[in-house]
């Protein structure tokens, strides 16, 4: 099987799905590559890793700095937009609430005055406040005292799943093609002057391959340990597991734990698994009809670095945290609920990759044909859209329309070998979850 088009997208998931929509909607003749959801993660390849294949992400407005603040403000602008175009739901409403120290009131100001410009509005709450609020929440002791920012409107929480259906929905309608396979490899044929995609179907059957005069590769956190980039490129991009934990609740607790909104907790503080940086989503039903509260980390030493394909393989084929991770967690879940009682606590796992930048990659590689766009640096779901809108103008050489510079998000390549070091990216505070 072999098809011609204008662009291929390699990846279907939060930042490709979005990408195939706008470039098709653009006009141009779209092939979108991607491998099908997991029904059994357990035993999945490789190359069906998601970050986006979970019930919910956290959706909010209010960014870690100036960048992050506006892709969510206008990704979360179209939610109900896309919800109604495509008939598929995937975002609650439920509000979202920051936890911060005060020693970070100073970056706290300008988060705040960068959300004034971008029409967010935030409810800044004492501790008080808070105990009044969420009387079942208690907040983590932090240096100096905390305060929290709220936001009741375009903020709570998001199916990933439930938006790539969307997104994918939406671009096939504008008349993108979908085709589900795995990449095998990508090379640029000089003499014809086109790029030559090699996939494996997912229905079995003889290799597929697509030739398109540009490409545009969106494969996610582990991109460099698949197939999807041109030989020998390597970006400058580190991979990490993230553990998180699900516990379910069902009856009166249910009930009083669904009028919480999202939660992160902000600690600057750099002292190791003792920091109290974590974010929390309030239940949500499962597709096995039980509702779960998850909590997940910041990037204490817990989250551990996934060097190669064979870590991340052996990583998603056990699914499961380490004691030492299991413990802060439930640590952590007791802190900010001490009155939970589970029915049972289930173990879940993500990936999450950061850039030096801290922003995605939005760039060519090599010429201006073969275009990246990863890096979602643990935000990357709700920004999705916007990001993936700047990853179709970028891809089809249009003119930059964003308040930062286009060479903010210009990709950078690594050797395979570089050290396994922690650099200073990688310490808190980190931002938003």
């Amino acid at each position: 099987m072999h098809k011609n088009a204008d662009v291929v997208v390699i990846g279907a998931g939060m930042f490709g799905s979005a990408a195939a929509k706008y470039l098709s909607r653009a006009g141009a003749d779209i092939v979108v590559v991607g491998p099908p959801e997991p029904t059994r993660p357990a035993v999945a390849g490789l190359a069906d890793i998601g970050a986006y294949h979970d019930e919910s992400r956290i959706a909010r407005c209010l960014g870690w700095d100036r960048f992050w603040g506006t892709v969510d403000t206008r990704s979360t602008a179209r939610y109900r937009e896309i919800e109604a175009e495509s008939g598929v739901g995937f975002f609650r409403e439920c509000g979202a609430l920051a936890v911060i120290s005060l020693s970070l009131r100073q970056h706290t100001g300008a988060m705040l005055r960068a959300g004034e410009d971008d029409g967010v509005a935030v409810e800044r709450m004492s501790a008080a406040d808070l105990r009044r609020t969420f009387p079942v929440l208690h907040v983590p002791p932090m240096a100096g005292g905390i305060e929290g920012l709220l936001e009741r409107r375009n903020a709570g929480y998001l199916a990933p799943r439930q938006l790539v259906r969307a997104q994918l929905r939406l671009a096939v309608a504008s008349g993108a093609r979908l085709l589900r396979g795995t990449v095998t490899s990508l090379r640029r044929d000089e003499r014809a002057g086109r790029w030559r995609v090699r996939l494996e179907p997912a229905e079995g059957g003889s290799p597929a391959s697509v030739t398109a005069e540009r490409v545009l590769v969106a494969a996610g956190s582990l991109v460099n340990h698949s197939r999807a980039l041109p030989l020998p490129h390597q970006l400058d991009l580190r991979v990490f597991t993230e553990p998180n934990l699900l516990f379910e609740v069902g009856g009166d607790q249910l009930r009083q734990l669904e009028g919480l909104p999202t939660i992160v907790t902000i600690d600057p503080e750099d002292t190791g698994n003792d920091n109290h940086s974590a974010y929390l989503i309030p239940p949500v039903r499962y597709p096995d009809g039980r509702w779960y509260l998850r909590i997940g980390p910041a990037m204490q030493p817990i989250v551990h670095e996934l060097r190669t394909a064979q870590d991340a393989h052996r990583w998603h084929a056990r699914q499961r945290t380490t004691p030492e991770q299991a413990a802060f967690l439930t640590r952590m879940t007791r802190t900010l609920l001490p009155g939970l009682e589970p029915l049972r606590i289930r173990e879940a796992c993500c990936v999450v990759d950061k850039t030096p930048s801290r922003y995605p990659y939005i760039g060519h590689l090599d010429d201006r044909t073969l275009t990246v766009a990863v890096g979602g640096n643990g935000h990357g779901a709700r920004g999705s859209d916007e990001i993936g809108r700047l990853a179709a103008t970028t891809a089809l050489n249009q003119p930059w329309d964003f308040p930062l510079p286009q060479q903010t998000f210009t990709p950078t390549t690594t050797a395979a070998d570089a050290p396994p070091d922690r650099p200073d990216y990688l310490r808190p505070p980190f931002g938003l979850c």
